[in-house]
């Protein structure tokens, strides 16, 4: 059975720094993106799929689909990059059973009602307690955009 050898939460989900960085370092073979929005957007799924390197397994799932498959079988053999596009997905999968030892945040993009904390990195006051509350579980929840930039732990961010 395979592993969560990265776990992030990346608005652009699948990107240029996901394809050459990320996947590399975590010695993932498969990803899996869990966006339920993005699993209905046939065209999205065929765009985000051009990032992938030859050889990686890849699928976009539903918050629903995906909770299914890593109950099932923790989305199979190979070891996972598992990506969501927004904090509250990986929180909701995370309450569902989907468990990780560490929540990378990666890019949230600018929102209305969240505040920047670093770079393109944005939070709600929902994602805060959201975050919190999966850190408290013992969860290492890290900012981290690129293999290259400095990782930045949750409990160290000034909010």
């Amino acid at each position: 059975m395979g592993k969560l050898s990265l776990v992030r939460v990346d608005n652009r989900m699948i990107h240029g720094q996901v394809a050459s960085g990320w996947i590399g370092k975590s010695n993932a073979g498969n990803i899996v993106v869990i966006d339920t929005e993005t699993a209905g957007n046939e065209l999205m799924r065929d765009i985000l799929s051009l990032a992938v390197p030859f050889g990686t397994g890849f699928s976009v799932l539903t918050q629903e689909e995906g909770i299914e498959e890593y109950l099932k079988n923790e989305f199979g053999a190979q070891n996972t990059m598992l990506v969501f596009k927004e904090i509250q997905t990986a929180y909701n999968c995370y309450k569902a059973g989907m468990k990780f030892g560490a929540l990378q945040i990666g890019g949230t993009g600018v929102r209305p009602g969240a505040k920047a904390i670093e770079g393109p990195i944005t939070v709600t006051e929902e994602e805060i307690k959201q975050l919190n509350e999966i850190q408290k579980d013992g969860v290492n929840v890290y900012l981290q955009q690129t293999v290259q930039s400095r990782s930045t732990k949750w409990q160290d961010v000034k909010l």
